[in-house]
């Protein structure tokens, strides 16, 4: 008794108090309006501070002052998504462009206005990269041989160097003042170390003389005649299917 009475006696006093940086709000319950106590947001949640948003603003600027790329000559596009509940003018699209039987097969295609058109109706289901030419265009017809298209879009050509051209002199050059030079180490001559190392690796894989003793037949399917080894004979049941 003597407790809750000296209880009545605090609370009219801690409630003139004032609590600092705290604000009353009255909220609505089934009770009625009850009093509560909300403390005041911290600096870094002041939403008039915007300086976290400031590399953000400064690229938006930087990105701004960049001239427009030049738009490239072909597209290089591939399906990356199913068609089968695509409605079928879509599927016409990809049927005509070879995008409809694999996807992620890449196709290169034209840039123009009517194309461009087109793949506009299904770019919900392709990935369009415009082809970049870093290494130039080809120059001659043999160099298409060695060209091929990477994923991001870049065609590499690798051209053919003639043997009229200053390139391969001055690459003879080099290699023949390396060969005059005595005191500096030979290039062409294999190293104990590298001789020791390759016929280790020899022994280790098993491929002593493998280039005079090749496979006449390798056996597949069961073709050598020796079932035992794929049925089990000897721990089978009478419920267990064969391996074939």
């Amino acid at each position: 008794m003597a407790l809750s009475f000296q209880i009545k006696k605090l609370i009219p006093l801690l409630s003139g108090l004032k609590l600092h940086n705290v604000e009353s709000v009255r909220f609505k319950s089934s009770r009625g309006l009850i009093l509560k106590r909300r403390r005041p947001l911290r600096k870094w949640f002041d939403p008039a501070d915007k300086s976290w948003a400031e590399p953000i603003f400064k690229y938006n600027k930087e990105k701004a002052a960049l001239p427009d790329p030049e738009p490239s000559v072909l597209h290089m596009v591939y399906r990356i998504k199913d068609h089968y509940t695509r409605p079928y003018w879509e599927k016409d699209i990809l049927k005509e462009f070879g995008l409809f039987e694999k996807s992620y097969n890449p196709v290169v295609i034209k840039n123009t206005p009517e194309i461009n058109e087109k793949l506009k109706v299904i770019q919900h289901l392709v990935h369009i990269k415009p082809v970049t030419f870093p290494y130039g265009l080809p120059k001659d017809e043999s160099d298409y041989k060695h060209c091929y298209l990477t994923e991001k879009g870049e065609f590499v050509v690798r051209h053919r160097i003639t043997d009229q051209s200053k390139e391969v002199d001055q690459a003879w050059a080099e290699v023949k003042m390396v060969e005059e030079r005595k005191d500096s180490k030979d290039v062409w001559k294999m190293d104990k170390k590298t001789l020791d190392k390759e016929t280790r690796s020899v022994l280790q894989h098993f491929r002593l003389s493998a280039e005079y003793f090749k496979e006449k037949y390798v056996y597949k399917y069961n073709q050598d005649g020796k079932e035992h080894r794929y049925k089990n004979e000897s721990k089978m049941d009478r419920y267990r299917q064969h391996w074939y």
